[in-house]
């Protein structure tokens, strides 16, 4: 009787066993952090969520909406430099133009 007891014993403690690990799994190892975090452990996150911004600004992270804003800077940039490269060619047709001229003019004097 006493086999049978420890027996019900063992298969309860493993199933307590699994039911605990199942709920409360233990540390996580975050990679590259050398980290480990308990599951239910919050803090951090609470931690984020409250100083997110001041976190950002720290580390010099972007976030999307500064990606767009750079991204359409970056294309009115690229726009800009069009125009001002057609503007020199535009130029400098006109100067090769005046050269013409004036060639003409010394060579009429």
């Amino acid at each position: 009787m006493s086999e049978f007891v420890n027996e019900n014993i063992k298969k309860g403690s493993n199933f307590l066993d699994r039911v605990e690990e199942m709920m409360f799994p233990g540390e996580i190892e975050i990679e590259g952090s050398g980290y480990n975090r308990n599951l239910l452990d919050r803090r951090i996150e609470k931690y984020l969520d409250s100083h997110f911004d001041e976190y950002i600004e720290e580390f010099g992270l972007v976030r999307e909406a500064h990606l767009q804003i750079y991204e359409e800077k970056l294309d009115r940039c690229e726009d800009d430099i069009e125009e001002l490269k057609d503007f020199q060619k535009d130029v400098k047709d006109e100067i090769s133009l005046f050269e013409k001229r004036l060639d003409r003019i010394e060579k009429e004097l």
